[in-house]
């Protein structure tokens, strides 16, 4: 009998910190991606990480070190600021190569007592951690590079240790454990920002913990398997459903999966999900016989789950219906 799949899979992500969403510079944060592109979310709850402010030095190489702590452990982290600030598609409008930008950038420091400093090297004599303005949540880092190339010559950059982390993409050394999933067809940063359960979901952090909220994009497709004289034939096209569609099919499964006790979520939790309206309605009346859905994540926090999912880069989710 001919087999017909509704397969979703996450497409990109995004993660912010909860604090991030409500402090004076969440208006930078706000983006046509986690407003219209992401429609699923997830607020996660892991160890929270603290910088050592204090640690952090920069060398001739334009490259800051020091100690980001977690969970009781000092995790070692390097970055570039030039780097990051040359990943920006306006400067490589002006820049072909990032030697060209820092060139550029650090040409317009001069000190006449040290006519014959290079770049890195004045970088290296100008460029700190303000130390009494960082917190364990931030760095403020002072780079003379930003400073050249912005109006207001303003060259700080707020940084947070999260930030860092996935940059140097090494693996979050805490659990990611999922605690809600949701979805919005709407404005999903929106969503977030006035969230009915974060009073509830608070109640179960203490202060050694962060909530981190993930901003999830779904891809939708179709999958036909056919038997034609013997032989199989698997054909994959663009799901008929629209988006709104695959995102409701997409949060019951992943609820029925990754949750196991109605504390924050309440529809999907221990139930039979191919009987619920939700996949009767919108997706089985469509002719699909199997629903999977695919939760895979790359970088530093991909690796995420629940204890009774286990905590993997990827996790498949089957039903037939």
């Amino acid at each position: 009998m001919p087999s017909k799949y509704l397969s979703t899979s996450i497409k990109n992500f995004q993660f912010f910190p909860k604090s991030s969403i409500y402090d004076d510079d969440a208006r930078l944060r706000i983006s046509e991606f986690n407003r219209h592109i992401a429609t699923l979310y997830f607020i996660v709850r892991t160890k929270k990480a603290r910088f050592l402010p204090k640690t952090f030095k920069v060398g001739e190489d334009y490259l800051f070190r020091g100690d980001i702590e977690v969970d009781g452990r000092t995790l070692p982290i390097q970055f570039n600021c030039v780097d990051m600030l040359f990943q920006s598609p306006e400067i490589q409008k002006h820049f072909t190569t990032q030697n060209e930008f820092i060139e550029y950038s650090m040409g317009a420091w001069k000190d006449p007592s040290h006519p014959h400093l290079t770049s890195s090297q004045k970088y290296a004599a100008m460029a700190c951690v303000d130390v009494d303005q960082s917190t364990g949540n931030k760095i403020l880092v002072k780079c003379p590079v930003k400073c050249s190339i912005t109006k207001e010559h303003n060259g700080e950059m707020s940084l947070s240790p999260y930030q860092l982390i996935n940059l140097a993409n090494a693996d979050y050394p805490a659990p990611l454990e999922i605690l809600y999933i949701g979805k919005s067809n709407d404005d999903t940063w929106h969503r977030i920002y006035n969230h009915n359960k974060w009073g509830l979901i608070e109640e179960h952090r203490d202060e050694t913990e962060e909530l981190l909220v993930y901003f999830l994009e779904i891809d939708k497709s179709t999958i036909h398997n056919q038997n034609f004289n013997d032989l199989q034939m698997i054909l994959r096209d663009e799901s008929e459903l629209s988006i709104e569609d695959a995102t409701v099919a997409t949060e019951a499964a992943l609820i029925n999966y990754f949750i196991k006790e109605k504390k924050f979520n309440d529809h999907h939790v221990g139930s039979d999900i191919t009987k619920s309206d939700t996949i009767v309605n919108k997706v089985k009346s469509r002719g699909y016989t199997d629903l999977v859905v695919e939760c895979k994540l790359e970088g530093s926090f991909g690796i995420i789950g629940t204890p009774s999912s286990g905590f993997s880069r990827k996790h498949v989710v089957h039903h037939k219906l």
